[in-house]
């Protein structure tokens, strides 16, 4: 019976032990602020995160704090950059039209004159009889500023242009009216609109305040394959 017991304690002291080397990993929680425009990378950082806690918040560059949070994802890399970056895609800026305009291929001079409003008219460049109506996004959004510098130049967009609140919005705007003209990600061209020039090929960047560490580093070399 004794010789029982002493065999049942060091059973119990040896599962004790093992435990107590190999303790459970806790989830841990992970904040992530992201452009409208890398929507469809939300997938990709959720897979990556696997047990963990993901908290997402989708806001325009120009609210994003670095200071709040763990990760920030965009598309383009802001000016006067001095945090760590870490490229997790790659991204194109398109102009856009409907299906049904007639015109198929626009140079940078026709774009920027579209946007400033001094061509108002599609037959102007060998379209429709018809006024153009131009669509943007609001001036905090990454790809609306990655057009403005690539294309405009410093000239002011027509304060005609319509603004749209998303990508989504915006392909279903360009769709609906054969008038107007628009930017539009290709990730979110889903092929209802016709692309007339290419603004700009751009890295997806995931921002973080510091040197990742941690969870936060492998969730961005989980991104990066």
């Amino acid at each position: 019976m004794k010789r029982t017991f002493t065999l049942l304690a060091l059973a119990c002291f040896l599962m004790t032990a093992c435990n107590s080397s190999n303790p459970t990993t806790a989830a841990e929680p992970i904040t992530v602020q992201f452009t409208s425009a890398t929507l469809p990378w939300l997938a990709d950082l959720y897979n990556c995160a696997g047990a963990n806690v993901v908290t997402t918040d989708q806001l325009a560059t120009e609210f994003m704090n670095l200071e709040s949070v763990d990760l920030v994802i965009r598309v383009g890399q802001p000016d006067n950059l001095t945090s760590p970056a870490f490229q997790i895609g790659s991204e194109t800026i398109q102009v856009i039209v409907n299906f049904n305009n007639p015109v198929n291929t626009l140079t940078a001079e026709q774009v920027r004159g579209l946007f400033t409003g001094q061509l108002l008219n599609w037959q102007e460049i060998n379209g429709s009889n018809s006024l153009v109506k131009v669509w943007v996004f609001s001036s905090g959004e990454d790809v609306q500023q990655i057009f403005d510098q690539t294309v405009m130049g410093g000239s002011p967009i027509t304060s005609t242009a319509r603004l749209a609140a998303s990508p989504g919005e915006m392909a279903q705007a360009i769709a609906s009216d054969v008038n107007a003209v628009g930017i539009l990600t290709r990730s979110w061209n889903t092929g209802n609109v016709s692309e007339v020039y290419n603004v700009a090929n751009v890295p997806v960047l995931a921002l973080t305040l510091a040197e990742p560490q941690d969870v936060v580093q492998k969730l961005i070399a989980c991104l990066q394959k």
